[in-house]
């Protein structure tokens, strides 16, 4: 059995008997975990309180060799993200966010580097950035950060300049496809001209700033599509969709 300590963000909890909780916890340098949080029910829990999705906490916890469930033996809330739950887009970017993360890691999965990129996500959404941008920016980011960031350059048969027209992504090979283009069926998005360059931002920018860059909302739902579709095809997990907006 081996002690673990590391400052995480809370995915999401579960409740396990009548008194606990398994928490999910994605942490900065152990990535995704699961512990059993005893007595984190009961009213007079202290541990209970820092388990809310979303919160940045300092934990300590124990996991036998072998093992994909610890035991969580302390938790200190570093931050709450409080702007979150005082704005619908934005508690709901943030579930879809948390969930993204859950799915597409296993346990023991996760980097430094995807820590980071979540929290300043979660961060700017808590300080009032537009949910939608921020989702679109987030996704195309993750991409890089996963390695599975398309080339955005058309195949080799075409001449034209990427971003001006509409095109497809090829989601097997990573690439761009022109109208002329022969796709492969089910393996292809469509983007118009403005998204493919957005995209393209999305996916070179650092956390330091996602707070600075804003997409139109006509092409925010084009760039989260395809994002989506490229974790789905390569990473082979169905992530959860943002809910259309009444026009």
């Amino acid at each position: 059995m081996s002690i673990h300590t590391d400052e995480a963000v809370i995915l999401g909890t579960i409740p396990y008997s009548n008194t606990s909780l398994i928490a999910t916890f994605f942490a900065r340098k152990e990535g995704k975990i699961r512990v059993v949080a005893r007595g984190a029910r009961s009213p007079k829990s202290k541990i209970g309180v820092g388990l809310e999705p979303a919160t940045r906490v300092q934990a300590e916890w124990s996991m036998a060799p072998g093992k994909d469930l610890g035991m969580l033996r302390y938790c200190e809330t570093i931050s709450v993200l409080s702007g979150l739950w005082s704005d619908i887009e934005a508690m709901q970017c943030a579930a879809r966010i948390l969930k993204t993360v859950d799915k597409i890691f296993g346990v023991h999965e996760g980097s430094e580097e995807h820590f980071d990129w979540t929290m300043a996500a979660l961060e700017a959404l808590g300080a009032g950035v537009d949910a939608g941008s921020l989702e679109a920016l987030y996704i195309s980011g993750l991409l890089t950060r996963l390695g599975i960031a398309p080339a955005l350059g058309y195949c080799e048969a075409c001449t034209k300049t990427p971003g001006s027209e509409r095109a497809a992504l090829d989601l097997e090979a990573g690439e761009l496809r022109c109208g002329s283009c022969k796709l492969p069926a089910g393996q292809a998005i469509r983007l118009r001209a403005g998204a493919i360059p957005a995209l393209g931002e999305g996916m070179k920018i650092g956390a330091e700033k996602i707070r600075s860059i804003k997409f139109y909302p006509s092409i925010q739902d084009e760039i989260i599509q395809a994002a989506r579709a490229l974790i789905s095809f390569h990473v082979g997990v169905s992530l959860p969709a943002r809910a259309r907006q009444a026009k």
